[in-house]
């Protein structure tokens, strides 16, 4: 079964409506059709929740719509790992790409430590990335162009 390494960025989209939601909804559809499993370091269980409340806090989404997000995120079916060596390699990471946080860089360990991309609603971390090869796909670049709600 091919993996896809999931961040925050992205897993948010498919419960706060934006501009890419479309593509990441038929990204998900595909992925779910063909089987794909779904993984992410231990930071996206409080990144996307976090996301959440926020939009709550903000007045963009209602308690309640807070609360169906929150428990339909976790029945998504996200394997979350955490290897050993995790946490070095995003520090590497970090180095090697001259970044200020180490956030974006765990995910990225993760994707290179199992072999998969990391799917990412992130432009700046796609763009920084690509150049240096690494397994980065942006949702924006995926499936044409994006769709109108």
């Amino acid at each position: 079964m091919a993996a896809v390494c999931l961040d925050a960025s992205l897993v948010a989209l498919w419960f706060l409506r934006e501009e890419l939601t479309p593509r990441a909804d038929a990204l998900l559809d595909q992925w779910r059709a063909a089987s794909v499993e779904f993984i992410a370091p231990p930071m996206l269980m409080v990144e996307v929740p976090s996301v959440f409340r926020q939009a709550v806090y903000r007045g963009r989404i209602t308690p309640e719509e807070g609360d169906v997000a929150f428990a339909a995120f976790l029945q998504i079916g996200i394997r979350v790992l955490e290897p050993q060596g995790l946490l070095t390699r995003a520090w590497d990471l970090g180095k090697a790409l001259n970044t200020a946080r180490l956030y974006d860089m765990y995910y990225l360990a993760l994707a290179e430590m199992e072999g998969c991309e990391l799917w990412t609603a992130d432009r700046r971390l796609a763009n920084l990335v690509a150049p240096r090869s690494r397994p980065v796909k942006w949702i924006g670049d995926a499936l044409g162009e994006p769709q109108a709600d």
